[in-house]
């Protein structure tokens, strides 16, 4: 197996949260847009925007035998295998860490992947990457 690919779209995995949240959106955008003007509600919905993309917006996810490929609509980037040390699976996904050891900028310095429901596939493909790492030290 050379590659590997998910999506991520918490919006539609979770319909009746989604629900509920974009109905209070609207709302704290009515009251900017009512007491404080057309300019305010703009900034409002530009933050909301920023800060709320990555459960709004799919997140696709590419492993290959080289990097991680992280596609997030408004931005794509990627990252090499040789950048991390070790992972570790969290309640919703795995984060990769460049720290040999336990390190408290693990959540910081490291990459954290969110994981879908069948995800034994996925975490086979990053031991296995792990393991290639540290037969062959470069």
């Amino acid at each position: 197996m050379n590659e590997i690919s998910w999506t991520i779209h918490k919006a539609k995995e979770t319909p009746i949260k989604t629900l509920i949240v974009s109905f209070f959106l609207l709302a704290v955008l009515l009251f900017f847009l009512f007491f404080y003007g057309l300019l305010w509600t703009l900034i409002a919905i530009l933050v909301f925007f920023i800060s709320l993309n990555n459960y709004f917006l799919p997140i696709y996810y590419t492993l290959t035998e080289k990097s991680i490929i992280i596609d997030k609509k408004i931005f794509k980037f990627q990252r090499e295998w040789k950048d991390f040390r070790r992972y570790y699976l969290t309640s919703n996904g795995i984060v990769l860490s460049p720290f040999s050891k336990k390190n408290f900028l693990d959540n910081f310095r490291g990459l954290h992947l969110l994981l879908p429901k069948e995800k034994d596939a996925i975490i086979n493909f990053i031991k296995n990457r792990f393991s290639a790492i540290n037969s062959n030290p470069q």
